[in-house]
């Protein structure tokens, strides 16, 4: 079982990762510590159209979605 150290060290290692590629890529502009976070805890810095829920921009099915139509047959 995870301790909350061990939480902790992960969290602050992936805000880390985060300011270090923010530093060489230009898409990584946002610098403060909320944009940080949000990546630690999701991965993904924005909720964009390209990078959010499919269903949500544009109508199409999610990946989930469409692997289910696939196994299905339909």
């Amino acid at each position: 079982m995870r301790t909350r150290a061990e939480r902790r060290h992960h969290k602050q290692r992936k805000k880390r990762e985060f300011f270090r590629k923010q530093k060489t890529h230009p898409y990584w502009a946002a610098t403060n510590d909320v944009a940080a976070g949000m990546y630690a805890n999701h991965g993904c810095n924005c909720s964009c159209m390209m990078c959010g829920n499919p269903r949500r921009f544009s109508g199409e099915l999610t990946m989930q979605e469409k692997k289910a139509e696939e196994g299905a047959g339909i």
